[in-house]
């Protein structure tokens, strides 16, 4: 399943200016939720035009609470693209290693 869309519309991840970088910083340093909003507006793009998914972090704020994973999901992949994260939200899990961080074979409840 392809996750990389907005109300059904394919996006992508545009990478953004040192300049348009300043007012992530600047979101950042206020508040991570915030920075992770303005990735969103300077980086997300439908994918068929081009054309901006948001135009402000208060648009990103009026979208249903439900929505806040699907959020955090594309906010992820446009800090990836931008170098602000190392790892693809998308990547295989590490060989050998489970979802819950345990390695195979490795006992995930306490040792008694």
């Amino acid at each position: 399943m392809n996750r990389d869309n907005w109300n059904g519309r394919p996006v992508r991840f545009d990478g953004f200016s040192i300049r348009d970088g300043r007012a992530v910083t600047e979101a950042f340093q206020r508040d991570a939720e915030e920075g992770s909003f303005m990735l969103l507006v300077q980086s997300l793009r439908y994918a068929d035009d081009g054309a901006a998914v948001f135009g402000s972090v208060d648009e990103v704020m009026d979208q249903p609470f439900k929505m806040r994973e699907r959020i955090a999901y594309l906010a992820g992949k446009c800090a990836f693209v931008n170098g602000l994260r190392e790892q693809d939200p998308d990547a295989d899990v590490a060989e050998g290693a489970q979802r819950n961080g345990h390695a195979e074979g490795e006992s995930v409840g306490p040792s008694h």
